[in-house]
């Protein structure tokens, strides 16, 4: 691999996910009322030859474990690198306990704890969960550093990407 590529990718923070989020849903309808309103697939990063998403993965509610889904996907002729241990390592959010189980700690979420999946049916997908369980509703930002890695026929590039994954937490 003499010739792997490093990235970093950084998001301008909250207010960056945020103010995208509210754009890219401009012109949608409103969710409904008391549910918890989150873009689905809202692109949270962008590097050379790969994007990252972040979905909700169902109702996130005060006091009850939250879980969202990143979606990493490659760009053409890249793939995702099936054999690199995949890693997010969240940052401490004030009234946010992370319930992942990955050796390192809590707030590790890994393909060696069995948080990262290959799409079986496109190898330019990957998803990778991420559990937590927020103390009060609200607007908050789940933000941290995801270690990833796409590939071509002639070369593989390992990336850190800093991510700022908005989340509205229902009552």
């Amino acid at each position: 691999m003499a010739n792997v590529l490093r990235l970093t990718v950084t998001s301008i923070g909250a207010l960056f996910g945020l103010a995208g989020m509210l754009a890219a849903t401009a012109g949608q309808a409103a969710p409904a009322s008391g549910s918890p309103s989150t873009q689905l697939g809202a692109q949270i990063a962008k590097g050379n030859n790969f994007t990252v998403s972040a979905d909700t993965q169902g109702a996130c509610k005060a006091g009850a474990e939250c879980k969202v889904q990143l979606k990493l996907e490659a760009s053409d002729p890249f793939h995702v690198n099936k054999e690199y241990p995949y890693k997010f390592k969240a940052n401490d959010v004030a009234g946010v306990d992370y319930t992942g189980t990955d050796a390192s700690g809590k707030n590790v979420f890994s393909k060696a704890a069995g948080d990262f999946t290959l799409d079986p049916k496109n190898e330019k997908v990957g998803f990778l969960m991420v559990h937590f369980k927020p103390a009060k509703a609200g607007a908050l930002a789940i933000t941290g550093t995801f270690k990833l890695s796409v590939c071509s026929a002639q070369n593989c590039q390992l990336e850190t990407s800093e991510l700022s994954i908005p989340v509205t937490v229902a009552p």
